[in-house]
């Protein structure tokens, strides 16, 4: 341990480095205060530079660790000047040796290390090129702070005009945060403001109901970053139910991270309430529709719209067996002839061109019928009160004409019948008055015969006059001598109708047989029978009347009215002929004529 002292501070074979010096006041001086200060100097910059770095964590990795380098590069030059200072009174030498050989390998690892990093040292710029550096830097810095503000500008105009756009609309946005909290509202609902919202939360905010359906939606955007949307009902108390579409969208920080949700809120109320109005009118229109096609169906009415084109637009009840898609789409050119054309035609482009109604009656021919038409033609205007087409009402009125054709005809024949009834009529009287021998027989007969073609008028008229049937016919001039359904009549035969004029002389044959049958043959007791049957025989109908049980018939010793008006008035008249046979055990007539006198 002595060695080791003697070796570092000194043995008495060494003297201190003053005796070199000759203990010269001057030169000691010299050294003892360059060498103090020189260590004070070495001492005070790795100070400085400790305290550098400990202000500058940001100085990190190798730099930081050449500044510590540095610092024991200089701190061992200050130990070495401080040993030179010892040197001069003590003769130190070993120590001083020691510290020189430690000062050595600091600076020789500094020199290493300065050497190798001299490449990257020299592409440090300059202060020259650092200051021209800072130049554009704030040339750059100017110009971004000015575009910076023209942006801000811009965005401020934009928000403006988002805020003013959205101001008093049905349309609330509003973000909230990762724990769904409100951070901005912008144009709120249900009369409250922002500052009531901004910090709450669903719970706080919404109705349980809609918080429990909206949380976890808004929740599932968070986690999973797409957008969604949901329908909700709110309960207000002053405007009732309203509804609102929700739309959902994540939100994104400068690192690109989700840290809320982005929520806009539409207030669809009016609109559902006008989608319900509309769907009632469209309702209430469709009914309304519905009845009037109902109405007009079957009807003798067409109603049709046709635009300035005059193309056939709709259709409602169209005449014939046609549909209404045979007319969609297409002209009077493309469905009538063109004498129709010129008839329908020009008062269509009149009432386009003045807007007037008008009324025309003309006949078409409709898929190759004659029809007759009344027909009113309007204007259809749209809401500004301009012509856009016509509105036409056709009334089929080939019926009607038909009628007063008939009603022609019937007064025609009515006259016709008329005077033939009349002849027929006089011709009967004067022939009764013939035969009779009194008044009072000529009353009776001629009344009788004029109540059978009352009956047979009677059934006439109520077939319109278009015949009578055959089983009818006689049963009714039977039931004037006795009560219908007895069993002594018998009437059979095919269903058959003979015309107008055929029954009115039919009638007057089965008068005059059933009053013989009643006064003198088979009905002027109970025991008698009548059998009264027709048949078709080739192309004729052939009637036949068989009277039994009756009294024995004598052949009349003259010839009267009765038989008279069958042989020589019925039979003819029918275009046939008629034979009466007298035989002892009863009548037998038969009554023969073609078919062409009867009717469907």
């Amino acid at each position: 341990m002595t060695d080791i002292l003697s070796y570092l501070f000194g043995a008495a074979s060494f003297v201190p480095h003053g005796y070199c010096l000759l203990w010269r006041p001057d030169l000691v001086a010299l050294h003892a205060v360059s060498d103090g200060l020189i260590a004070l100097a070495y001492v005070a910059i790795p100070i400085a530079m400790a305290r550098f770095l400990r202000q500058r964590p940001d100085i990190q990795g190798n730099s930081r660790k050449i500044g510590y380098l540095f610092i024991a590069f200089i701190i061992a030059c200050a130990f070495s000047h401080l040993s030179a200072l010892v040197t001069l009174w003590w003769p130190a030498y070993g120590a001083q040796g020691l510290i020189k050989f430690v000062t050595a390998l600091v600076s020789i690892a500094t020199a290493v290390v300065v050497w190798r990093m001299l490449p990257k040292l020299l592409l440090i710029p300059s202060l020259e090129q650092l200051e021209r550096a800072n130049e554009l830097l704030e040339t750059e810095n100017e110009k971004l702070n000015n575009q910076v503000g023209r942006s801000r500008s811009e965005l401020n105009r934009i928000n403006d005009r988002f805020e003013k756009a959205l101001t008093g609309s049905n349309i609330s946005v509003s973000s909230q945060d990762r724990d769904l909290r409100y951070t901005w509202v912008h144009n709120p609902r249900f009369g409250k403001d922002a500052d009531d919202l901004v910090g709450k939360t669903d719970e706080e905010v919404l109705p349980k109901a809609a918080a429990e359906e909206l949380i976890p939606l808004k929740r599932h955007v968070i986690e999973t970053g797409e957008t969604a949307s949901s329908y909700v009902a709110l309960d207000n108390q002053e405007t009732g139910t309203v509804f609102l579409d929700i739309i959902l969208h994540p939100t994104v920080n400068v690192k690109g991270e989700i840290d809320g949700v982005l929520c806009t809120a539409i207030d669809l109320t009016e609109k559902n309430l006008y989608e319900i109005r509309l769907a009632s009118m469209a309702s209430q229109l469709a009914e309304a529709n519905m009845r009037f096609e109902k109405a007009l169906a079957g009807s003798l009415i067409t109603v049709f719209e046709q635009d300035r084109d005059l193309k056939y637009v709709h259709v409602v009840n169209p005449t014939q067996d046609l549909k209404a898609s045979d007319y969609i789409g297409k002209t009077d050119a493309d469905l009538f002839s063109e004498e129709n054309q010129l008839q329908l035609t020009p008062p269509k482009e009149k009432v386009l061109e003045t807007g007037e109604s008008t009324v025309v009656e003309i006949d078409l021919n409709v898929d190759g019928k004659e029809q007759n038409y009344n027909i009113r033609i309007d204007p259809a205007k749209d809401k500004n009160g301009k012509v856009i087409g016509i509105i036409g009402t056709a009334v089929d009125m080939t019926h009607k004409r038909e009628n007063e054709r008939q009603m022609h005809l019937v007064m025609r024949e009515l006259t016709h019948r008329s005077k033939n009834l009349l002849a027929v009529i006089q011709a009967m009287a004067r022939q009764t008055a013939a035969r009779s021998d009194t008044t009072e027989d000529f009353v009776e007969s001629f009344s009788a015969r004029l109540q059978a073609m009352a009956a047979s008028h009677d059934l006439l008229v109520s077939q319109s006059w278009y015949g009578a049937d055959l089983h009818e016919l006689i049963q009714a001039h039977l039931s004037q001598s006795i009560e219908p359904g007895s069993a002594q009549i018998e009437i059979d035969g095919p269903p058959r109708s003979v015309s107008a004029d055929a029954a009115q002389n039919l009638g007057l044959a089965l008068h005059e047989l059933t009053t013989n049958a009643a006064k003198y043959g088979a009905l002027s007791v109970l025991d008698g029978k009548l059998s009264v049957k027709w048949e078709v025989n080739g192309d004729n109908i052939r009637l036949l009347w068989t009277e039994t049980g009756g009294p024995e018939v004598v052949m009349p010793a003259r010839n009267g009215f009765g038989r008279m008006l069958l042989e020589r008035l019925v039979g003819p008249a029918l275009d046939g002929t008629v034979e009466i046979d007298f035989a002892p055990k009863g009548v037998r007539c038969v009554i023969e004529f073609p078919e062409r006198h009867l009717v469907d």
